[in-house]
C-alpha cells in the first residue's frame, strides 16, 4: 500500500497521507493495528486480525501502522503501547483494543457491523 517497510505479518500497513484517506471514507469502518516489528505480542493478534479481514471482506478495512515508521501517527492516536487495535468509523474512534485481547477485538467489530461470515 505504501512505500513503508514491509509488514512481517502480510497484513496491509498504512501510515502517512494514505492513512488519512482509509479514515475519511465514510463508507468503510477501518480496524487500525498499532504494531512495531520488534513486538513479539504484536505477533499474537495477527491471526485474530486476518481471520477478521477475511470474514468482512468489503465491509471492513483492516490495516497495520508501523509506530516506529510512523510515529505521528501513533501520537495522533495516543498509542502508549502495542499492539493497540483501534476501530474507526464515520470519524471517530468505536472502539479500543490495548493488548492482546482477541475476543474484545472481535467484539468491537461484530457490534459495530453484526456477525462476519465465516471463512471456509
Amino acid at each position: 500500500m505504501t512505500s513503508l517497510p514491509p509488514d512481517p505479518f502480510q497484513l496491509p500497513v498504512a501510515g502517512g497521507g494514505e492513512l488519512e484517506g482509509l479514515l475519511s471514507d465514510p463508507t468503510r469502518p477501518v480496524l487500525l493495528d498499532f504494531f512495531a516489528a520488534w513486538c513479539g505480542p504484536c505477533a499474537w493478534i495477527v491471526p485474530t486480525l486476518r481471520t477478521l479481514a477475511e470474514e468482512y471482506g468489503d465491509r471492513l478495512a483492516v490495516v497495520k501502522v508501523d509506530v516506529d515508521a510512523d510515529p505521528q501517527a501513533a501520537e495522533r492516536f495516543r498509542i502508549g503501547s502495542v499492539p493497540t487495535v483501534i476501530l474507526w468509523a464515520d470519524g471517530e474512534e468505536v472502539g479500543r483494543s490495548v493488548g492482546v485481547e482477541p475476543p474484545r477485538v472481535r467484539k468491537m467489530v461484530e457490534e459495530l457491523l453484526g456477525p462476519g461470515s465465516k471463512p471456509d
